[in-house]
């Protein structure tokens, strides 16, 4: 293969890792069986590394082909090294005993299709949310083996230890070979309980990615792609469109439209108010809104259909000026209804202050503290209604508490920047 000038190997290859790894996986575990999902997962590893170290010394031209042709053969290698390979032939969907070594080869070639590997994604979607599976394990085990994020990353995801995600990993690999789980597209009467946790998945997948862990990326473009990908799949297909699927996709569309307006060329936070709509991304708004129509037909409503309305205002708006603070309220107060959660409130606590004022925002925000005490952005609301209603010393300390908080170099520098302004 010829070799090509690309960007640093190092950034190539994770970026590639995030967008090809879970499809790899998916694709390896429909191949050898789902309770044999580490031994996908250690080929797919074994080829990123192998990616590390052979471009350095230049990157191939295609290297998304050469990954999935350095899996087969790692794929086939495994294989011929097993003594016990006829004890596995059962799970191994594709392979026959005649030919045996063409017969691998065809079959990983046929593997890794466009369509097989679609294919492949989404029944290993379902496959992770087997109700055999705790809701939980389901959502876990789908963040780490089929979109590609570490234990640290989920664990921020589900505001908990790193110890506790690798236990639950764990179990849930153990369930998975007790239960004998397959990598198959569910029957149709078994896809509404399927599908929650689904969906669960890819919203948390997008947050992760919009308001990312990582201590030096505010936004990872690349997380979130992965997580539109998913759900965009799922529009796709005729028994995973659902409302609900539409509304989480236009979701996810609207707020990422914005962006290119939330962080400046020098890399500092923008927050809202000051953000420039010339800078929103019109294709994805227009997508975004058509999705939004798809996902009201029907009766069905979900949290996704109120986020995804609430996400429309903010974009449809011409200016900070011209949003529609009321509008918004009510759907907050229908979401907080059908979905509580401390987040929500404190984003309705938001809205609230720009209706009635900071003085009875500040009284509302007090009663969430026991809740979010120790999640920065109720430190960085409360900073911003004291700034607002002129207590300087009160807000500075506020600011100092969330900068404290919060592990994201570029959040530290707009709080250390506030901190400053007030000084």
């Amino acid at each position: 293969m010829t070799e090509a000038q690309t960007p640093h190997h190092d950034t190539l290859t994770a970026h590639l890792f995030r967008h090809e790894a879970g499809k790899m996986t998916a694709t390896l575990t429909k191949h050898f069986g789902f309770r044999n999902v580490q031994i996908a997962e250690d080929i797919v590893q074994e080829t990123m590394i192998a990616a590390l170290q052979h471009w350095q010394r230049g990157v191939p031209a295609n290297p998304t082909a050469w990954l999935y042709r350095v899996a087969k053969n790692k794929a086939l290698d495994y294989v011929r090294r097993k003594q016990h390979f006829t004890s596995m032939q059962g799970e191994i969907t594709y392979l026959t005993e005649q030919d045996l070594e063409d017969d691998q080869s065809r079959a990983l070639e046929e593997v890794f299709t466009t369509k097989t590997i679609e294919d492949s994604t989404l029944q290993m979607l379902f496959a992770c949310c087997h109700p055999a599976l705790s809701e939980e394990m389901q959502i876990t085990l789908a963040l780490k083996t089929l979109c590609g994020l570490s234990v640290q990353e989920i664990a921020n995801a589900f505001l908990t230890g790193k110890d506790t995600i690798e236990k639950r990993l764990y179990r849930a690999k153990e369930r998975v070979r007790e239960s004998n789980i397959a990598v198959e597209f569910p029957r149709e009467s078994e896809l509404p309980s399927r599908m929650n946790a689904v969906l669960q998945m890819i919203y948390l997948l997008f947050n992760e990615g919009y308001n990312s862990s990582h201590p030096d990326l505010l936004i990872r473009h690349d997380v979130c792609d992965e997580a539109q990908r998913l759900c965009r799949f799922l529009t796709e297909h005729p028994l995973t469109n659902s409302p609900s699927t539409n509304a989480l996709f236009a979701l996810m569309l609207f707020q990422s439209s914005r962006f290119d307006a939330r962080l400046k060329e020098s890399g500092e936070l923008v927050i809202l108010s000051k953000q420039h709509a010339s800078l929103w991304n019109g294709t994805k708004i227009a997508e975004g809104t058509r999705f939004l129509a798809a996902s009201a037909q029907g009766e069905e409503i979900s949290r996704y259909h109120l986020e995804a309305g609430i996400a429309a205002h903010y974009a449809l708006a011409p200016s900070f000026e011209a949003i529609d603070w009321r509008e918004i309220e009510k759907l907050y107060s229908v979401l907080l209804a059908l979905a509580p959660s401390p987040i929500a409130q404190l984003n309705r606590v938001i809205v609230r202050s720009y209706l009635y004022g900071e003085e009875r925002a500040l009284q509302e925000l007090s009663a969430l503290e026991a809740a979010l005490g120790k999640v920065y952005l109720y430190h960085a609301t409360r900073g911003e209604f004291l700034k607002r209603s002129g207590n300087a010393a009160s807000a500075r300390e506020s600011f100092e508490r969330a900068q404290k908080l919060t592990q994201s170099a570029i959040e530290q520098g707009y709080f250390r920047q506030r901190i400053q302004e007030l000084s």
